[in-house]
């Protein structure tokens, strides 16, 4: 929530209209999804310092750091956006390569810009489809942040990360909890946050069902933001609250699920 307020009649029906579309049109494309993102100039700067943002990757690092003992891994980086998810994993040297898939070629553009002053080898892919265009067991750590949500096939979307990912990987998924939809809804709308274009936000049942027919192991799984502020004294409630509410009430009310994934006994799905 870090755009500066500025609120117009006019602007508000535009902005009504836009989100009603996003939220009843079933089904949408990733062409569409490319096509919102590419509307988001000030993405980076929306996100450049922001708690909640980057809570996504320091989070999901913490938890996933015991299952990662090498500094080697091959990396993808499915709906990168701008590529900090990609830079996060590089500097903190666990990863020697990265594929950073997306459907914009504004954030593509703002990725290459980035990685390309680092030494990370990495590509950036464009699709506009599934299937994804790399063999089986082709990555080693597959990171998924905010993605699945806004793929219309999202039990595709989860076929495709599973069948990619290597019999010793391990998946990292970040997703918003569905209770919170509203919120992102309303705030769309009275120009306080960007919109999030095409998407629905799954129920933790729906992604449990993908994660049980994949016979898949969750390794780590938490639920994360209860106060989605960047307020110096928010934040600090927000972190006391994560850390000394129990598990079960974070699930239902926090805002972000992460969950760390592996198939069970290196069986190959």
């Amino acid at each position: 929530m870090t755009k500066q307020f500025h609120f117009t009649f006019k602007g508000f029906l535009k902005r009504l209209k836009q989100e009603y579309h996003y939220y009843t049109k079933r089904p949408w494309s990733l062409e569409e999804v490319g096509a919102f993102w590419d509307t988001v100039e000030d993405y980076d700067e929306i996100n450049e310092q922001l708690y909640t943002y980057y809570l996504r990757f320091t989070n999901s690092y913490d938890l996933a750091i015991k299952y990662l003992p090498k500094n080697d891994y091959n990396m993808l980086d499915i709906q990168a956006r701008s590529g900090k998810g990609s830079l996060f994993w590089y500097e903190k040297k666990k990863i020697k390569k990265s594929i950073c898939v997306d459907f914009s070629p504004y954030l593509s553009s703002l990725a290459d810009k980035r990685l390309k002053e680092t030494d990370l080898d990495y590509d950036s892919i464009m699709i506009k489809d599934f299937p994804l265009p790399f063999d089986d067991h082709s990555f080693n750590l597959v990171c998924s942040y905010e993605t699945i949500e806004h793929i219309y096939d999202y039990e595709l979307f989860f076929d495709e990360l599973v069948r990619v990912l290597h019999p010793d990987g391990i998946i990292i998924l970040t997703c918003p909890n569905a209770l919170w939809e509203i919120v992102h809804w309303i705030a769309a709308v009275i120009n306080i946050n960007h919109s999030e274009g095409p998407h629905r936000f799954l129920k933790r049942s729906e992604l449990m069902k993908c994660i049980k027919k994949h016979d898949l192991e969750i390794l780590e799984e938490n639920t994360t933001i209860i106060s989605p502020f960047n307020n110096k004294i928010l934040i600090r409630i927000d972190q006391f609250l994560h850390k000394f509410l129990p598990e079960f009430i974070k699930r239902h009310i926090a805002l972000r699920r992460t969950f760390i994934l592996k198939k069970i006994n290196n069986k190959d799905i």
